[in-house]
C-alpha cells in the first residue's frame, strides 16, 4: 500500500521546475495539497493547477536572483517549508587532462552553486521559523569518480558534503537537511544518451518523487544529514 502524504498548508519551492525531475516533484507536492512555487530558469509553463501551482523565473546560480526570489515567495505565501533542488546538469566524455576550465566551472555551478544559494537563503527562513526541510539532488556517481566525468562527479559529492554540514548548522532548529542520491533517472534525454540500456532498471522521476515527499514530510523529523540512494535495479 502506497503511504499518502499530505502537505496542506505547506508552502514548497522547487527550482529546476521544468526538467523531467523537477516537473514530477511540482505534480507530486500539489496533488498532496502543497502550495508549489516552480523555478525556472527560462519562461514559465502555464500551471495546469493554479490552486496549487505558481511558477517565478529566477537564476538560482545568481546571489543576486536568489535572494529576492526567497524573500517574494516568504511575502506572497506568509512561509517557506520546503525546498526542493533539482537543478542539475551533466557534461562528460573527456578526462580531466583535457577537461576545459569552462565545463569545469558550469558542472560546479549548475549542480553545487545553486544548491548551495537557495538552501543558504531558504535556511535563514527556516531556522528563524524553527521549521523546514531541505532536499538536495546529488547522484550515484557522487560515490565513485568514473573516467572522463570528473567535474559531474565532483560536483555531486560536494553537494553531499554540503548537505551534511548544514544537516549539522540546523540541529535543533527543527530543520532537516537530505540528499537523494538516484542512478540514471528514466528521462528520454537520458534514454536518447543510452539507447541500448535497459530502462526498465532506472527509476523514473515519479518514483523518486515520491522519496523526496517523504524527506519533505513529517516522518522525517528523525534523519537529517543523509544521502538516500536511490538506485533502482541499475
Amino acid at each position: 500500500m502506497q503511504v499518502v502524504y499530505t502537505f496542506q498548508d505547506r508552502v514548497a519551492l522547487v527550482t529546476g521546475a521544468t526538467g523531467a525531475l523537477g516537473a514530477a516533484v511540482v505534480k507530486a507536492f500539489a496533488a498532496s495539497g502543497a502550495k508549489v512555487i516552480g523555478v525556472t530558469h527560462s519562461a514559465p509553463p502555464i500551471a495546469d493547477d493554479t490552486t496549487h501551482i505558481a511558477y517565478e523565473m529566477a537564476d538560482v546560480t545568481d546571489e543576486a536572483a536568489v535572494e529576492p526570489l526567497i524573500a517574494s515567495v516568504v511575502s506572497k505565501f506568509g512561509s517557506l517549508d520546503i525546498v526542493v533542488n533539482t537543478v542539475s546538469g551533466f557534461s562528460a566524455g573527456k578526462p580531466v587532462t583535457d577537461l576545459s576550465l569552462e565545463t569545469w566551472e558550469r558542472m560546479l555551478s549548475l549542480n553545487l552553486r545553486s544548491a548551495f544559494l537557495v538552501s543558504k537563503h531558504a535556511g535563514r527562513v527556516m531556522a528563524d521559523r524553527h521549521m523546514g526541510r531541505i532536499i538536495n539532488v546529488a547522484a550515484r556517481s557522487a560515490y565513485r569518480g568514473k573516467k572522463n566525468a570528473a567535474a559531474y562527479a565532483v560536483a555531486k559529492r560536494a553537494v553531499i558534503t554540503l548537505t551534511e554540514a548544514q544537516a549539522e548548522e540546523t540541529l535543533g532548529l527543527g530543520v532537516t537537511v537530505n540528499a537523494i542520491a538516484p542512478s540514471i533517472i528514466d528521462t528520454p534525454a537520458n534514454r536518447a544518451g543510452s539507447p541500448s540500456a535497459d530502462t526498465r532498471r532506472w527509476p523514473t522521476p515519479e518514483q523518486v518523487a515520491r522519496v523526496i515527499l517523504f524527506l519533505a514530510s513529517d516522518d522525517d523529523v528523525l534523519i537529517s544529514g543523509a544521502a538516500i540512494p536511490v538506485y533502482g535495479e541499475a
